[in-house]
């Protein structure tokens, strides 16, 4: 740990080129259903930090072996549906694995973005590190309609299926780190904290995450004391027993704020965990005196705690502060984590949000404000962007970070694809560039560093003329990880974000995970064929209701919105898009079934094919706690067998800017996932 900071690692900078579109006329068009996948051959280049090529490197696709040659190239053909990992190693460098889907060459491309492989040093660790963890409530008992992911009986074989997928990120650490929000016991516990919301998962859970990868459990949080000491004494015990280490709760505040030290190889290491509030209730989750609990942090305390911790141990502070669901930290969690490195964190990792946040890299350090969910059973939308965090440590000085996009897919931690990961990656760059934080691509990846340049993308369109639907940014090639501005004669555009990320259903039943974002029953599925798509089936005058399964809580009150996405028939029919609202009072199932609805959209088909559609309007401006859009089919056809309707592409987006003229070039760029095209202003 260095408490007087140097002038650190000169971090290595690549700015994004200007990005200039003279030929994307098909772009614009309407967008056919993605051609099957016949033996696409996609393209990838190894290389090391200073972008040399790495000619010795082996690449394993799907446990395959794939030749590199002399330029570090690689190639591997897509040709199903499956996912496609892509594990990477070379005599002297770390072990990387990448994970790509048929969804993520779609519109032609056939190129991935470079990998780097990190080289070993004498003192370099790799640290991993994962957001919020518990295993109960939905896991065990999940809405109606849904499978159980965990059977009573089978906790253990059932725990290491749900982190099967991410185990081969996990694993690559030389330590790796869970945020365990919850107490353990494999009794009833009766004596709970008086608060809103407590649970306690199996102790089981500690094999799972001890066979996951994970050396260490944060339990500086608000469940870590939920069924008080009764609950902790479990807690404890299935810890030890799994040999996981542990710090930031104990059965008074000594033992609470102590560090767990351990050495990697000749390098010792100190994991401080707190949390940010003790809570109004009585007796509180804090520890005090001889009072057990979570491990209360503040400035005063890190000063305290981080001046115990020996000069030559790096110190890595995790602290679990801030507001549910927001997208920016708290001041106050800011400013107590900067404080951390100034009194000498090494590193220091922020919980609680459930949703991700932006990272900073201060003083040549890195704060990551929120890691987001792991394994948690949340069904809001957003919470479902998760992350893990590799942090490459030369002793105490920061070497380097990268962030590897997870989708929470039916509440299972697995490596994010496509359309997906583009949402995932594109909303950690926009929450780090205030900070003055950038990422830039790396596979699948993203590396994070202090900027070095502006490096928004100006897209000059030359005598393209554009359509009118809204148009993915991934279509036209542009990276989510800098902002946006187009050059366009003639025209208007805005830019906007999709708030549903889940519309092109490319993720649903990746690793045999169960679709909780839809609504599917009897007439409605989602269905596999050139691409996944949902079909719902009508039959005569009655109506079939489909739509987002839960509400969206992440939404901007009164922003103007689009919904746009494709169509097919196979006959006459109307469909109808509503918004329904739960207000801020309404239960959840009480909002499900008879939450206000208002008509948003429409269409009156009557033709077969495909098509597409988007619709204006407004989101509520007030008493509305969530959102979804429902849509209502009616056959129109008159046949007995009814008409068959699918639907693809979706989006729901927000939008960020007015209207702006084209031929601005001023016009200042603005992270987006949608562009759209209007006349003239």
């Amino acid at each position: 740990m260095n408490r007087i900071p140097g002038p650190g690692r000169q971090w290595h900078h690549v700015a994004m080129k200007l990005l200039v579109l003279v030929s994307l006329g098909v772009a614009f068009t309407t967008v056919a259903a993605q051609s099957a996948f016949d033996q696409l051959i996609v393209t990838g280049r190894i290389v090391d930090e200073s972008q040399a090529p790495i000619s010795d490197a082996a690449v394993l696709i799907n446990a395959q072996a794939a030749n590199v040659d002399e330029n570090g190239e690689y190639q591997f053909a897509v040709d199903s549906a499956e996912p496609l990992l892509i594990d990477m190693s070379a005599p002297g460098f770390y072990r990387v694995v990448h994970t790509f889907h048929r969804s993520d060459f779609a519109n032609g491309k056939n190129q991935i973005a470079d990998i780097e492989l990190v080289r070993k040093a004498p003192q370099r660790r790799l640290l991993v590190f994962a957001g919020d963890t518990m295993l109960a409530r939905r896991y065990f008992e999940p809405r109606a309609g849904e499978p159980v992911l965990v059977r009573r009986e089978h906790i253990v074989a059932d725990g290491k299926e749900l982190l099967e997928p991410i185990r081969p990120y996990i694993e690559l650490a030389d330590f790796a780190s869970v945020n365990l929000e919850t107490q353990l016991s494999s009794v009833e516990l009766k004596n709970r904290l008086p608060k809103s919301v407590t649970f306690y998962s199996p102790t089981e859970l500690t094999e799972i995450l001890r066979w996951a990868g994970f050396d260490y459990a944060a339990l500086g949080n608000n469940h870590t004391w939920d069924y008080q000491d009764k609950g902790l004494v479990s807690t404890v015990k299935a810890l030890d027993a799994a040999q996981l280490g542990y710090s930031g709760a104990g059965f008074d505040e000594a033992e609470a704020r102590r560090p767990y030290i351990t050495q990697l190889s000749d390098q010792p290491f100190g994991f401080l965990s707190y949390v940010g509030w003790a809570g109004l209730f009585s007796p509180t989750q804090a520890a005090h005196g001889n009072k057990g609990g979570a491990a209360l942090g503040g400035s005063i305390v890190f000063d305290e705690d981080l001046l115990k911790i020996p000069g030559s141990t790096v110190s890595v502070l995790q602290y679990h502060s801030g507001l549910e669901y927001s997208e920016a930290p708290a001041m106050s969690e800011r400013m107590r984590l900067r404080s951390a490195v100034d009194r000498g964190a090494d590193l220091a990792i922020g919980h609680h949000a459930h949703v991700l946040q932006g990272f900073e890299v201060y003083r040549n350090r890195l704060i990551a404000y929120s890691l987001g969910n792991f394994l948690f059973d949340q069904y809001h939308y957003t919470t479902q962007l998760g992350m893990l965090l590799y942090v490459w440590m030369d002793g105490d000085t920061l070497h380097r970070a990268e962030v590897v996009p997870m989708n929470i897919n039916g509440y299972v931690p697995t490596p994010a694809t496509g359309n997906f990961r583009y949402s995932v990656l594109h909303r950690l760059a926009r929450l780090s560039r205030p900070f003055d934080t950038c990422l830039r691509p790396n596979g699948a990846h993203a590396l994070i560093e202090s900027c070095a340049a502006e490096n928004a993308q100006t897209v000059d369109l030359g005598s393209v003329q554009p359509g009118n639907m809204p148009v993915h940014l991934n279509n036209l090639g542009l990276t989510p990880l800098a902002p946006a501005a187009f050059r366009v004669a003639g025209h208007s555009y805005r830019l906007g974000t999709d708030i549903l990320r889940r519309g092109d259903f490319e993720y649903s039943g990746l690793y045999r995970t169960h679709d909780r974002t839809w609504i599917q029953e009897e007439r409605i599925s989602i269905v596999d064929g050139e691409s996944r798509t949902m079909r719902i089936a009508a039959h005569g005058s009655d109506t079939t209701r489909a739509g987002m399964k839960v509400f969206e809580r992440i939404f901007s009150p009164s922003n103007p919105t689009t919904v746009r996405g494709r169509i097919y028939t196979d006959g006459p029919a109307t469909v109808r898009f509503l918004l329904q609202r739960r207000r801020m009072d309404d239960e959840l199932d009480d909002a499900l079934e008879g939450g206000p609805t208002t008509v948003v959209g429409g269409l009156r088909i009557s033709k077969s094919g495909w098509r597409d559609f988007s619709f204006d309007f407004d989101q509520p401006r007030v008493a509305t706690r969530s959102v979804r859009l429902l849509i209502d089919v009616r056959d129109d056809s008159g046949r007995r067998d009814g008409t068959m309707v699918q639907l693809d592409d979706l989006a729901w987006i927000e939008w960020h800017t007015p209207w702006l003229d084209g031929a601005d070039v001023a016009s200042d760029a603005v992270f987006a996932t949608h562009v759209q095209f209007g006349s003239h202003l």
